[in-house]
């Protein structure tokens, strides 16, 4: 017996040595949680977006519908039908439009980035995105590839003349 007497079965020292271990490991995950949700962006009301976005916003996208907004780190996005499209768009608290990401079908898109999509791979096209930027870089599109009874995804970005931006 060792000395004071006390003897405790190796089972229930890990049990105990473990319950902390796992308290600081849900602390730690609760904590990253909360992080990713405040980074992610909230929801705002039309009254909580600036006036300046707001008018920006209207002026390039007149006759929007179903416009949900979000405020993300220092600027603001919306989310809304226009021309038929689903469509992003992100704005700086100043209104200065930075991009807009478009949802497009076959019918949308010239025959150049279809051509070189088809040609680039023999999996079925799932989306076609559309991506015009404030920044200088010229718009692409993104087309993206799925193969059934698969997990694998390929991403082709094109420029509107059909040349290849980047494969991914």
């Amino acid at each position: 017996m060792p000395p004071g007497g006390l003897v405790i079965p190796q089972k229930h020292l890990f049990a105990t040595l473990r319950k902390p271990v796992d308290r600081m490991k849900k602390m730690l995950l609760l904590t990253l949680f909360s992080l990713l949700l405040l980074l992610a962006g909230c929801t705002i009301s039309i009254k909580q977006t600036p006036k300046a976005v707001r008018q920006a916003f209207d002026a390039l996208f007149p006759g929007a519908t179903h416009v949900e907004w979000e405020s993300v780190l220092s600027s603001y996005k919306a989310e809304f039908y226009h021309d038929g499209h689903e469509k992003e768009a992100q704005f700086d608290k100043d209104g200065s439009w930075r991009r807009t990401k478009t949802e497009l079908t076959f019918l949308d898109i010239p025959a150049p980035v279809m051509k070189a999509a088809q040609e680039y791979c023999d999996w079925e096209i799932d989306d076609i995105l559309l991506f015009e930027q404030a920044d200088g870089v010229p718009a692409y599109y993104q087309i993206e590839y799925d193969r059934e009874q698969s997990d694998r995804e390929k991403q082709l970005l094109l420029f509107p003349d059909g040349s290849i931006f980047t494969r991914l």
